[in-house]
């Protein structure tokens, strides 16, 4: 267990009601028993003990599953492991406390008092009155409503936080809201550090089903609310600096263009396959999400010297794009008398859910079912690859295939899907099957076969000589 303090030793124990033994099942209340070594000469040759016995005012249900060699619940049970986080964490803070009062010049380690101990256990739940903004999910709330006043600086230039940031801000908060029900406890801004951020992305993992990639953005957005308390002078803890935010393995599914011209030569069996069909080849050829996808109507066409374009803003990012209209869109336009295929719901989330599962019904109706690397239901493994198309893929494969072409550069490309940075666009490349180093290899094949017919050229040249 944790302990610095060589001077002092904490245990817990059940109050047993009077009559029962260890084997009692009901509900007990949980003590705390502080042992301090008092120095009685400077000599340290005389001591004698403090000992303090007091409720922590924590419950156990099951008093049988106490481990009483350990001095704390078993974790056989969620309410069991709760308490045991929630006493692990009070034998820390009291443990602390004891060793600044050992380390420091202004008070005497006998001095501690029960009076003391109690005044640090209830401080540690929270039940003398701290103010709102020390606490983490006012602050964290109050942070989120006041990104809408704010902007921030993007290669020189100043943007306000947009509503879908405020929005995931409030919902970040919300979900350690249920975490602090989940400790019965309040959550302090000074509590916050990387054993916190553990217990708290574990939570959700273990009771949420978050994906790795959500757990990462939930550490990042916590260390920054965390920075901002720091920055306005709020107490916290050294030890938040160590939280770090991660992603899970990048794995990229696209479709290549043999495999696209594959699906438009296929013939669906119904119309709303057909229909998913048609907004599939779009997404390929037009790289957008599928938020713009479905807003996109005939009236953003335009002509710019003969060549057509869709121009619109995009909904996450509002940046303004200009999407040249590949042939093969021209094709699925004309089918629907020059304008987009229609939704399928007026809401669009109900629109994305039926799409995704369209896709990969045109997908596997096409024969599009080599095994393949990818993630499904969150599993990475090895599927047919029909399981792992979903509406992403279409952007991803726009991305993937125009960036293996010569005759487009990355800044071309970018332009189209609306990424700012190309570290960010560089994500949605597929490396795993060296989709470039066989592009570079072909070109080096072609450098060959160049050289050579120069070479005879060359030779030929000179025999006419």
């Amino acid at each position: 267990m944790f302990k610095h303090s060589d001077m002092a030793s904490i245990k817990f124990y059940p109050y047993l009601p009077k009559g029962k033994d260890k084997n009692y099942k009901g509900k007990s209340k949980i003590y705390i028993r502080l042992t301090i070594k008092r120095i009685t000469d400077k000599d340290h040759r005389g001591t004698k003990y403090l000992d303090f016995r007091l409720s922590t005012t924590q419950t156990i249900e099951d008093t049988s599953t106490w481990d009483y060699n350990k001095n704390y619940p078993k974790k056989n049970s969620a309410s069991n492991k709760n308490l045991h986080s929630v006493l692990y964490d009070l034998e820390r803070y009291i443990d602390e406390e004891i060793l600044k009062q050992e380390r420091s010049t202004d008070q005497s380690i006998n001095d501690f008092t029960s009076d003391k101990l109690k005044r640090l256990i209830v401080g540690f739940f929270n039940d003398e009155p701290l103010e709102d903004l020390d606490l983490l999910i006012p602050y964290a709330k109050d942070f989120a409503l006041k990104l809408k006043s704010k902007t921030y600086n993007r290669n020189g230039t100043n943007y306000k936080f947009t509503q879908n940031t405020v929005d995931k801000y409030l919902n970040f908060a919300n979900k350690l809201e249920v975490y602090e029900k989940h400790l019965n406890r309040k959550i302090k801004i000074v509590d916050v550090d990387d054993e916190f951020s553990n217990g708290f992305l574990n939570y959700l993992q273990d009771n949420r089903s978050m994906a790795i990639n959500t757990l990462g953005r939930f550490a990042k957005r916590l260390k920054t609310v965390i920075r901002d308390a720091e920055s306005k002078g709020r107490k916290v803890s050294p030890k938040y600096h160590k939280i770090k935010g991660f992603e899970d393995e990048t794995v990229v599914t696209y479709l290549t263009f043999d495999e696209i011209d594959t699906i438009i030569e296929k013939k669906m069996p119904t119309k709303q396959l057909q229909v998913a069909k048609d907004w599939l080849i779009i997404g390929c050829y037009t790289g957008q999400r599928i938020s713009d996808l479905f807003r996109m109507n005939n009236k953003m066409f335009i002509s710019e010297d003969d060549i057509d374009y869709i121009r619109l803003k995009q909904f996450k990012t509002k940046e303004n794009v200009l999407i040249p209209i590949h042939y093969k869109v021209r094709n699925v336009l004309e089918k629907y008398s020059g304008d987009f295929p229609p939704n399928f719901y007026k809401n669009e989330k109900s629109n994305r859910t039926l799409l995704s599962n369209l896709m990969k019904e045109v997908c596997e109706i096409s024969g599009i079912k080599q095994m393949e690397k990818g993630r499904y239901n969150g599993v990475i493994g090895m599927y047919p690859k029909y399981k792992l198309i979903q509406n992403h893929t279409c952007r991803r494969s726009f991305a993937t295939n125009f960036y293996g072409l010569k005759e487009w550069s990355t800044p071309e490309i970018m332009s189209i899907t609306g990424h700012k940075t190309e570290k960010n666009f560089l994500k949605y490349i597929d490396n795993k099957d060296f989709h470039l180093n066989k592009k570079a290899g072909q070109n080096m094949k072609y450098m060959e076969e160049r050289d050579k017919q120069k070479k005879k050229q060359q030779t030929q040249k000179l025999r006419l000589a």
